[in-house]
């Protein structure tokens, strides 16, 4: 190469290399901006969290220019940001969240970077073009606070990107961090706080989450894979059973449970279910019958009704006069039935028929008392 050329070749170095710093510049300014705007989400979002699980609490401790201002810590603590969280950003600013009430029943969240990079008389771009490019990248409650150099802009506020919110600090009673530090803002209403709204799951110290507070209308869909259904006991008074409530049952204290049945109130089950039928079976003289298993819990124990169904005399035994039907216990499982006849011949006395001229009808329950 002629040394023409490598003087050539230098020159356009030197020409191209504050444009290639300018580059490097804007590249690593890009991803400081991503990283500090995705960091503030992060925050803003765990903010929220915290928000709706102290809701009661916040709405004690806050006036629209007072109340609690919290850390990252808390945050962490409570799980809302990862294990590790450093609290603070790229520019070394770290964050704090103050929370206002602005209207009854309304919370606000207003997280603040402070400390670390602020404004800088040598960069000033940082302040006046970086942080609110930053503040964009957040979303809409991404904000930031202005320099102060453009009028309706001043540094005591906190300014959402492209103008689409703006929050007076002092009105509010917050401290400005001071020009080219970000900030976010959130407002939670009544239904955004849950309060008309029923949770999923269990809310620590909030059960009115978990809590209906008129009729729930499932328009013929079903309720599937219930663990138990408990109701709430009423004494039954002017009750009117019509189509417009066929199939619904309560529970009266006197008398079980009933249903709207084909326009009738019937009952379900009377009382504790003091009688629960189990069986019925014919038996004869000297048989074995099974004690049924009554359901734990409900006071109730096996009982055993029998009476004469079938009795003949033989071809050549007297007149029938009487019989009689009766049943011991035989072991902790079984009854044992019996039957017996009385004739015209006293001289027989009661007779215990063959199986072929006698039966007993045998009810098992299980039933209160013993």
């Amino acid at each position: 190469m002629k040394l023409i050329e490598t003087i050539g070749a230098l020159l356009v170095l030197f020409i191209m290399l504050p444009v290639l710093l300018n580059l490097w510049e804007l590249g690593a300014n890009e991803l400081e901006k991503r990283q500090a705007a995705d960091q503030l989400v992060a925050v803003t979002k765990a903010a929220s969290a915290y928000v709706r699980k102290h809701q009661t609490d916040l709405l004690t401790q806050t006036s629209s220019a007072s109340g609690p201002t919290i850390s990252t810590d808390p945050l962490v603590t409570e799980g809302f940001l990862e294990a590790g969280f450093q609290g603070h950003n790229v520019w070394g600013q770290t964050y704090q969240i103050v929370f206002r009430q602005p209207s009854s029943n309304t919370l606000q969240a207003v997280v603040l970077t402070t400390g670390g990079r602020g404004q800088d008389s040598k960069d000033v771009r940082f302040a006046t073009s970086v942080v609110p490019s930053a503040a964009a990248m957040a979303g809409g409650a991404g904000g930031f606070i202005p320099t102060g150099d453009i009028p309706d802009q001043p540094s005591s506020s906190l300014r959402g990107a492209f103008g689409g919110w703006i929050l007076n600090l002092a009105s509010v009673g917050i401290t400005s961090p001071g020009p080219g530090h970000l900030g976010a803002l959130s407002t939670f209403d009544s239904s955004s706080l849950g309060q008309d709204f029923l949770y999923r799951v269990a809310v620590p110290g909030h059960p009115e989450l978990n809590q209906m507070q008129t009729e729930l209308d499932m328009t013929d869909h079903a309720i599937r894979n219930l663990y138990e259904v408990q109701f709430t006991a009423r004494s039954l008074g002017s009750e009117v059973c019509d189509l417009s409530v066929e199939g619904r049952v309560f529970l009266d204290t006197t008398q079980g449970l009933y249903i709207c049945r084909n326009g009738n109130m019937e009952i379900l089950a009377d009382t504790g279910n003091s009688t629960l039928f189990k069986n019925a079976t014919l038996a004869k003289d000297g048989d074995l019958v099974d004690k049924p298993s009554c359901p734990p819990g409900t006071d109730t124990t096996p009982q055993i009704f029998v009476t004469p169904t079938i009795a003949a005399a033989g071809a050549a035994a007297p007149p029938l006069t009487s019989f009689q039907t009766w049943a011991t216990s035989a072991s902790d499982t079984q009854w044992q039935v019996h039957l017996r006849l009385l004739t015209t011949d006293d001289t027989l006395g009661w007779v215990n028929p063959a199986s072929d001229y006698g039966r007993i009808m045998v009810c098992t329950t299980c039933a209160k008392g013993s």
